[in-house]
């Protein structure tokens, strides 16, 4: 009996050493060199990253060409909202400073959704963020079920239009006062 114990035991020091040797050779092929550079990261990762090409931009590079649209967004309560949000990503327009095609920009069904997507009426959504019931807002202005956001509200500053409009309808209520 003393035998098949002495034999067991040897046997299972084997294969945990298989294993441990297993780890310890299987962490040094997958892992690479970099790793632990900085912690539990791998070095390169920062390289890499750097010189990856510049897919997005910022608001400040849509302004060197679009002056006036950044100004008129840059007042409006969509200043804050990245240009990308509703256009493509900056590389499929200019590249290496050269307008390389259209900037696309959504219409119809598909700025309806967009702009749906931060202002429809959800549970969890601010109280005080502008949300809508889209249907009951549109019959509720008196306009057709197939208008898209911008036959009213201008996509860069929303309220532009409206505004003008309740000048308007202040200024001649004024008039026809007299």
């Amino acid at each position: 009996m003393r035998d098949n114990s002495k034999v067991f035991a040897i046997r299972l020091l084997l294969v945990l050493v298989g294993i441990i040797a297993l780890v310890v050779i299987g962490r040094k092929i997958m892992l690479p060199k970099s790793w632990g550079e900085y912690g539990y990261y791998r070095g390169d990762y920062i390289n890499e990253e750097a010189n990856r090409n510049m897919k997005y931009g910022t608001n400040d590079t849509c302004k060197s060409c679009h002056e006036e649209v950044y100004q008129l967004k840059a007042h409006s309560v969509h200043k804050n909202l990245s240009c990308e949000m509703c256009h493509a990503p900056i590389v499929e327009h200019v590249k290496e400073g050269k307008k390389i095609a259209k900037m696309p920009s959504v219409q119809n069904k598909e700025q309806i959704a967009l702009c749906l997507s931060c202002h429809q009426e959800g549970i969890g959504r601010p109280k005080n963020f502008p949300l809508i019931d889209h249907q009951k807002h549109l019959r509720d202005q008196k306009v057709k079920p197939t208008h898209s956001c911008d036959q009213c509200h201008t996509v860069h500053d929303p309220m532009e239009n409206i505004t003008h409009a309740r000048k308007i309808t202040t200024l001649k209520e004024v008039v026809d006062e007299r």
